[in-house]
């Protein structure tokens, strides 16, 4: 305690003397720390509303009876580029794979698929593991695409890639497992309520030329 006003005065300010740079360097630490997040959410989300503008432009762009494929070009490489972080750039490289299949530019394809497995959630490994087989069943890998579908995890896309399996077998010559393929397919098709006749007629053929 202390005897007088004066003595507390001096006291107070004795303390801030050994005490001065340090207090304010913290309050400056302090000021420029939240005012650096607060710039760093307001980026963020200016980021994300850019990406979701292009995307938008993107989509209007796929859905379009003559569309701009130069500007679609242009925008999917925007996205990979400057939006990698966000799934608006997985997206765009699912689109970019679906052009180069039409195009008949497999090597392109799988590597959009690539691009969009190394960035997608681990949600969307299945489809893209599928789409990826497909481009390699068409290019005549067959061994290659097996080996993607087994790469699959996890029930959603089970059917699919049973189905897929059966025709990559077909192709093989391997008519035996095309059929164990097909047959799972169908039953797990059943098991989900899925009616896919043409399945069945893949099945069906199978045992008619046995």
């Amino acid at each position: 305690m202390y005897d007088t006003d004066q003595e507390q005065i001096e006291a107070i300010k004795a303390w801030w003397s050994a005490n001065a740079n340090w207090v304010i360097a913290s309050v400056l630490v302090f000021i420029f720390a939240f005012a650096g997040w607060n710039w760093y959410q307001v980026d963020q989300l200016n980021h994300k509303e850019e990406a979701s503008r292009l995307y938008d432009r993107l989509l209007v762009n796929v859905s379009a009876s003559e569309a701009d494929l130069d500007e679609r070009a242009s925008m999917i490489s925007a996205l990979k580029t400057d939006y990698a972080d966000l799934g608006y750039a997985v997206m765009a490289a699912l689109f970019e794979a679906k052009d180069s299949v039409e195009a008949k530019e497999y090597s392109a394809a799988l590597s959009s698929l690539e691009f969009a497995y190394d960035h997608a959630d681990e949600s969307l490994h299945g489809v893209i593991l599928y789409r990826k087989a497909l481009v390699q069943f068409g290019m005549g890998e067959l061994d290659a695409a097996l080996a993607t579908l087994d790469a699959i995890t996890g029930e959603g896309h089970q059917a699919l890639t049973f189905e897929l399996k059966g025709d990559i077998y077909l192709a093989q010559g391997n008519e035996s497992a095309a059929r164990d393929a097909y047959q799972s397919a169908v039953d797990l098709s059943s098991d989900q309520g899925i009616n896919n006749p043409y399945l069945a007629v893949k099945l069906n053929d199978l045992a008619v030329a046995e």
